[in-house]
């Protein structure tokens, strides 16, 4: 299945606790439709205030329901704020998380005046030097250990070497684009890239910090986070779709 939804009233997309989830309403929604406890399997968990357009995730049915009756079934049980644009049957060896072989994320800034139409979806920093943030940016492409871009609370015994494809930087009038492109990304990585990509653009910060969080591997030196916001879970790729 492929979901989009507004990020900006959630924790997150993992079920915490108590707390308003994407997941949550995810499996509330199942729960109204199909009438059993249902396990989701997303390709990624995005942070709080993050949003998607393009988020997938699998679940493991053993009922009748036709691939147009989920989707109609499940958005009429979800909030406006989330929204299933396709459901479709795959092979049990499929996997939403470990069959992805690229995710795209995008980061959006309004560099104008402040809109409060845009505050959901975008934070506004003005006096940004967008040549010097795209040439840092390019920085970033290729294999490194982001392990200093990284959330300090990650598991030791996970991988912290990555693939960024592709990288790109599109200005529309006052708004700037930064598309990454992966083989997959690290809890805060991105936000952290980005942080630091703006300190270098208000010129607080030289482009070698990159090469310095990459030698040092401390993500005491990238520490700022960028704003949630902002980011979007734009596509998840996989081999038939490529």
């Amino acid at each position: 299945m492929i979901c989009s939804y507004d990020g900006y009233d959630y924790m997150g997309f993992q079920i915490q606790k108590d707390l308003p989830t994407i997941e949550r309403k995810l499996v509330e929604a199942f729960r109204k439709l199909v009438g059993v406890p249902v396990k989701i399997y997303p390709a990624g968990r995005t942070d709080r205030y993050v949003h998607a357009l393009g988020q997938v995730f699998h679940v493991d049915l053993d009922v009748s329901i036709s691939e147009a009756g989920l989707k109609k079934g499940l958005n009429s049980f979800l909030p406006e704020s989330i929204y299933i644009r396709s459901v479709e049957k795959v092979p049990m060896t499929f996997h939403a998380r470990f069959s992805a072989v690229a995710k795209e994320y995008r980061y959006y800034i309004n560099t104008g005046e402040y809109q409060p139409m845009l505050s959901r979806y975008m934070p506004t920093i003005v006096h940004l030097d967008a040549e010097a943030l795209e040439e840092a940016l390019k920085l970033l492409e290729g294999t490194h250990d982001f392990k200093g871009f990284a959330s300090a609370s990650i598991d030791a015994r996970k991988s912290t070497v990555k693939t960024i494809y592709h990288t790109q930087l599109i200005r529309r009038e006052d708004l700037i684009e930064i598309r990454f492109v992966g083989d997959g990304f690290l809890k805060y990585q991105i936000r952290r890239m980005v942080g630091l990509l703006l300190e270098i653009a208000l010129h607080k910060e030289s482009k070698e910090k990159i090469i310095e969080v990459f030698e040092k591997k401390d993500p005491r030196i990238s520490h700022r986070i960028a704003d949630g916001c902002g980011l979007v879970l734009y596509r998840v790729e996989y081999e038939e779709n490529r």
